[in-house]
C-alpha cells in the first residue's frame, strides 16, 4: 500500500554516490584549473589542463542523466 504523506524509501546507499560525488569535484577541479590558467595567460596548459579532465569526467561516470516515472 502506498503511504499516505508520499515520502519514498531510501532506495540508494550512501556508497553508490560515491562515484557522482567524484565526478562532480573532479569536473569542479578542472574548470578552476583551466579558468586560472587562462587569466594567467597559460593557453596551452589551460587547454591541456581541460583536456585531461574532460577524459577523467567522461571515464568516471560521464554525465548520467536519471529519470523515474510515475503513472
Amino acid at each position: 500500500m502506498t503511504p499516505v504523506d508520499r515520502t519514498t524509501a531510501a532506495t540508494e546507499e550512501p556508497s553508490s554516490r560515491l562515484p557522482g560525488w567524484v565526478t562532480v569535484l573532479t569536473g569542479l577541479v578542472a574548470i578552476i584549473a583551466v579558468v586560472i590558467l587562462s587569466l594567467t595567460h597559460n593557453a596551452e596548459a589551460a587547454a591541456t589542463v581541460g583536456s585531461i579532465g574532460t577524459a577523467v569526467v567522461t571515464a568516471i561516470g560521464g554525465v548520467q542523466l536519471s529519470m523515474r516515472s510515475r503513472r
